[in-house]
């Protein structure tokens, strides 16, 4: 009788882990968020070449389901941590806990790269006088030990947040820019204009101290 066996290897180490993390980012395609027929195959030939570059840095043969397996825990990981996080920032000083830094996790959370979302909710809270309360993303519950707290707008911080940052900083310079564009061309045509009217002026007293000296 065939028995069925499963190759466990050992729990990756630290600088296994942070290894795995270097070569997803070289295959981008993996963190890719599109699921058609065509990027799935991308993405199991790319893990195929990751588990095979990873074994032979390790030294220790990984089969792709493996290191998929150990991702997507890590992922799932990382978004516990930055809800334990984002809970604890809503908390008092007495009720908050320390949360230790994770150099893999926070790594992690920063490739998930989620959108920036705005959206408007309603809590009951009164403690704050500012009504934009700023979260880290969108996939997690807002808790607060406070009542009576109205927030009008969630801002969720993502990493996309300072390059939309950025983009609106270049829309403003690109606005400016048009602007001071603008104004030089149009000194430029008035300046062109009082030319031309001053020419024209020279033109005419030219014109009228010849006629006075044909005359006389």
């Amino acid at each position: 009788m065939a028995q069925n066996c499963s190759i466990k290897g050992r729990p990756l180490s630290k600088d296994d882990v942070i290894c795995l993390l270097d070569l997803i980012d070289k295959h981008e395609v993996i963190t890719s968020k599109k699921t058609d027929a065509t990027n799935n195959r991308m993405k199991e030939e790319a893990w195929k070449s990751l588990a095979y570059e990873f074994s032979e840095i390790a030294g220790e043969i990984r089969r792709p389901e493996q290191l998929r397996l150990k991702w997507e825990n890590l992922k799932k990981a990382a978004r516990k941590r930055n809800a334990m996080i984002r809970q604890n920032k809503f908390k008092t000083r007495g009720g908050k806990m320390y949360i230790p830094p994770d150099e893999a996790l926070d790594r992690v959370a920063s490739m998930l790269d989620d959108t920036c979302v705005i959206v408007d909710v309603k809590t009951e809270c009164t403690s704050r006088d500012d009504d934009t309360v700023e979260v880290e993303s969108e996939n997690d519950a807002i808790k607060t030990d406070c009542k009576n707290f109205t927030a009008k707008r969630i801002v969720f911080n993502t990493p996309n947040n300072s390059l939309n940052k950025r983009r609106r900083l270049s829309d403003l310079h690109k606005a400016q820019l048009s602007k001071e564009l603008a104004m030089a061309s149009y000194f430029q045509a008035k300046t062109e204009k009082i030319r031309l009217e001053n020419l024209k002026l020279e033109l005419e007293i030219q014109q009228l101290q010849n006629s006075a000296a044909n005359s006389n």
